[in-house]
């Protein structure tokens, strides 16, 4: 029988608890890998240089300042203390992820990185999809089948509090991964989506609560951009909590839903995808995982959740249940299973 999950030890979940709380206390993100300052000579004078690779693996260096320059130096001096931290961090992340935390490729970190230090994540909005499911869990505590996924997908539900010069394309291109933003269906339609160039699947979508019914496109002014707009979606944003998304050399902090909201939107979601995709699949099995945990954790969370969830997505949600309910059968879960029963009326 397939094993739906298991616990990491405590030693692991303080050490995940420790870099959690490095990662808030982090000023700025490092984009690419912590790298080294170094000086280099140009016509004569010397000036200093971040090394590093940058998120697609090319060692790069970028300019800091002229030596002897009490502004250069101070800068230089800052940029050591917070490579060292970084490194510290890199080290022990590696730990984690051989005992199978999750940790997203170096791409993914460097734009959540971008997005970080502009104070995205601070002002509001919330990392959704599989990156946050590989984020909850971590924070939770247990190793589970983790997905693949090259889609960041980034959410807002109220206006974002964040500088008012921000645009949503200008940090992305921060990030060091070229990505260009992806034409609407219609001539006129703006684009949601940002894409790496070629045949790169490495993509960015900006998402928005939208109608009950049917999927739309909506202005983020605070951004200078447009987002998609999806049924239910507010649901998942109304309550979110700190999480930590750990890079390859890197801890970012970010903002993700509940795991108990998770759990019943994507029962719903679910239902809302044809019955051939491969996300459906997915979907249900991210719902088990952490329904099966958070029964074990917090059983009430989850009442509440269902408490919460819209009339108008119970029945969908309702539907995607007793998928979840033959997932957690298959899988060893009979306390999740009949706990699922009973909440659904099942």
């Amino acid at each position: 029988m397939a094993t739906l999950f298991s616990r990491h030890s405590l030693v692991l979940q303080t050490s995940f608890s420790e870099i959690k709380r490095s990662a808030r206390e982090q000023p700025v993100v490092a984009i690419g890998s912590p790298g080294s300052v170094g000086v280099r000579e140009v016509k004569g004078r010397e000036f200093y240089y971040r090394q590093f690779y940058d998120a697609r693996g090319r060692k790069t260096a970028s300019y800091v300042g002229p030596v002897g320059d009490p502004d250069a130096e101070a800068r230089a001096g800052a940029l050591r203390q917070g490579i060292e931290a970084a490194k510290a961090i890199a080290r022990e992340v590696r730990i984690l992820a051989a005992q199978g935390y999750v940790r997203v490729d170096g791409r993914t970190a460097a734009i959540l990185g971008a997005l970080a230090n502009r104070g995205i994540f601070r002002g509001g909005a919330i990392l959704v999809g599989s990156h946050a499911y590989g984020a909850l869990l971590n924070d939770i505590g247990i190793r589970a089948a983790a997905f693949f996924t090259e889609e960041v997908d980034i959410a807002r539900g109220a206006v974002l509090a964040i500088a008012a010069d921000s645009r949503f394309e200008d940090i992305l291109a921060e990030s060091t991964v070229p990505l260009r933003a992806v034409p609407g269906l219609g001539r006129a339609d703006p684009s949601t989506s940002y894409k790496a160039v070629g045949s790169d699947r490495l993509r960015v979508d900006l998402l928005v609560p939208g109608p009950a019914s049917g999927v739309t496109t909506r202005a983020v002014p605070e951004l200078k951009a447009h987002a998609e707009g999806l049924p239910y979606l507010g649901y998942l944003l109304e309550d979110s909590i700190e999480g930590v998304v750990l890079g390859r050399d890197s801890a970012l902090a970010v903002r993700v839903p509940r795991p108990e909201r998770f759990a019943w939107h994507k029962m719903f979601v679910a239902q809302e995808r044809s019955t051939t995709s491969e996300k459906r699949t997915k979907d249900i099995l991210q719902a088990a995982v952490l329904f099966a945990a958070l029964v074990e954790d917090a059983p009430d969370a989850l009442e509440e959740a269902l408490g919460a969830l819209p009339r108008g997505a119970r029945s969908k949600a309702i539907a995607g249940a007793k998928a979840v309910i033959v997932r957690l059968d298959a899988t060893g879960q009979p306390r999740a299973a009949e706990t699922l029963r009973q909440l659904v009326g099942s």
